[in-house]
């Protein structure tokens, strides 16, 4: 069967069983334009009078040679009676490949993706692969530098990030190893766990009834933005050698300071030693022997 594309007349021969009962879409391979092929009409009842016009009745078989004349004959009535389609048809040789062709470019009824129809698989995308590409000129650099150099350069950063944190958090750090205290007071600084500090001590001696006392008083301030609760105080007197010659504890009667605020306290100590040089104070935990203050 001859069929011919619309658009820019190209001419396809195909068979009639692909069409089907009811026709289908087919595409042009030049000009790729589509159009629908309706399957060809009966041509039964035309072979069949053809058959009975042409078939002789009573007719002695003619010999062999009259034979071919006959068939060359009957063919070129048959050609004038289907209007010349066999004189453009194509030769029998060279039908198949075009036969095949035009199944190609027949469309199927469910077109299937590009990869299915080439019988290639599916091309499947790395989504992490352009963030691979950035980290790996990173890479290739560090690994060209000098490695005493880099890694010169990360033990200064870690020894920097390591001294900056042992001053911010040294009060954190002294919660959990009590002992480091003196390793900051030796490089002079101060670690106040409590949030409490002395102000304003003042130590004298003066004469009450004949008899010598010592004095102590300040004040406690809280250095905190939070209520504070006030601890015990506790004094020592030391001799020259810094050897402890007597101690004695007192519980201020301010319990609770409120942020930033202070309260004052005083002592005294009848008959101090006479060896006496320096007096410590530091705070302490309530539950010794109270002496009440004036």
């Amino acid at each position: 069967m001859k069929i011919q594309c619309p658009d820019c007349g190209t001419s396809y021969d195909i068979k009639a069983s692909v069409l089907g009962a009811e026709g289908r879409s087919v595409k042009c391979t030049r000009c790729a334009s589509k159009w629908f092929v309706e399957p060809p009409a009966d041509e039964d009842e035309d072979l069949v009078s053809f058959t009975e016009d042409e078939q002789p009745t009573e007719v002695p078989d003619p010999p062999e040679a009259d034979s071919s004349k006959d068939e060359e004959s009957w063919a070129e009535d048959e050609v004038e009676e289907t209007g010349g389609a066999a004189e453009k048809a194509p030769d029998p040789v060279k039908k198949k490949p075009d036969e095949k062709a035009q199944k190609e470019e027949v469309d199927p009824p469910n077109p299937a993706d590009i990869e299915t129809l080439a019988k290639r698989p599916k091309i499947s995308v790395n989504p992490n692969k352009f963030k691979r590409s950035k980290i790996a000129p990173i890479f290739n650099w560090l690994m060209r530098q000098n490695y005493r150099r880099v890694a010169g350069v990360i033990i200064f950063g870690v020894a920097v990030w390591t001294c900056f944190l042992f001053f911010v958090l040294r009060d954190n750090i002294v919660k959990q190893v009590p002992d480091l205290a003196s390793l900051y007071e030796m490089i002079g600084m101060d670690v106040n766990l409590r949030g409490l500090e002395f102000r304003d001590l003042r130590i004298f001696s003066e004469l009450q009834e004949g008899k010598q006392v010592l004095v102590v008083e300040g004040s406690i301030h809280n250095i905190h933005d939070d209520s504070t609760p006030v601890p015990a105080i506790r004094l020592s007197i030391r001799d020259n050698s810094t050897q402890e010659i007597y101690s004695w504890t007192v519980d201020p009667k301010t319990r609770l300071l409120q942020p930033l605020d202070e309260t004052r306290f005083r002592t005294m100590l009848e008959d101090p030693p006479s060896e006496a040089s320096t007096i410590q104070v530091w705070f302490v935990e309530r539950g010794a022997k109270e002496i009440i203050l004036e």
